[in-house]
């Protein structure tokens, strides 16, 4: 084989190669923003959450277990072997949906096997909507 024809056909594997990589990276990059656009449209199916609700729920069932801005901290956390999670980290990241977190609050499950209570005969979907929107508030404000 010449010389020349062995580099056509490097330079031949390389395009093809070069062209499946970009055509995986679309994939790859489509496939993820699918994922923010189904979380987007997940979140927001809840409303806009009705904050002033939400304080008043959050003091009156969270206060004392999540603490001022339900960072997991408040007062009876203390005392807890496993401790209260930090609802402002689940709500702010980027692969949570908020249907899971209202689901846990409901049920009461805090997938650590710790004594979170379930609310739902106490606290509605909305409810719990209207908390999330409270402590989001509440921690843009004391940035």
């Amino acid at each position: 084989m010449t010389r020349r024809r062995i580099l056509d056909q490097n330079t031949f594997t390389r395009n093809r190669v070069g062209k499946y990589l970009l055509i995986l990276a679309g994939f790859v990059a489509l496939g993820g923003s699918g994922f923010f656009v189904v979380k987007a449209i997940s979140d927001s199916s809840f409303g806009a959450p009705d904050v002033a609700n939400g304080k008043r729920v959050y003091l009156a069932n969270c206060l004392a277990c999540h603490g001022d801005r339900g960072h997991g901290d408040g007062l009876a956390s203390e005392a807890m072997t496993v401790k209260p999670d930090n609802i402002y980290e689940e709500l702010t990241n980027p692969f949570g949906f908020k249907a899971e977190l209202i689901d846990s609050v409901l049920s009461g499950d805090n997938g650590q096997g710790g004594n979170m209570p379930a609310f739902e005969a106490l606290l509605s979907k909305g409810d719990v909507n209207d908390v999330f929107g409270y402590i989001l508030q509440v921690n843009a404000e004391n940035r």
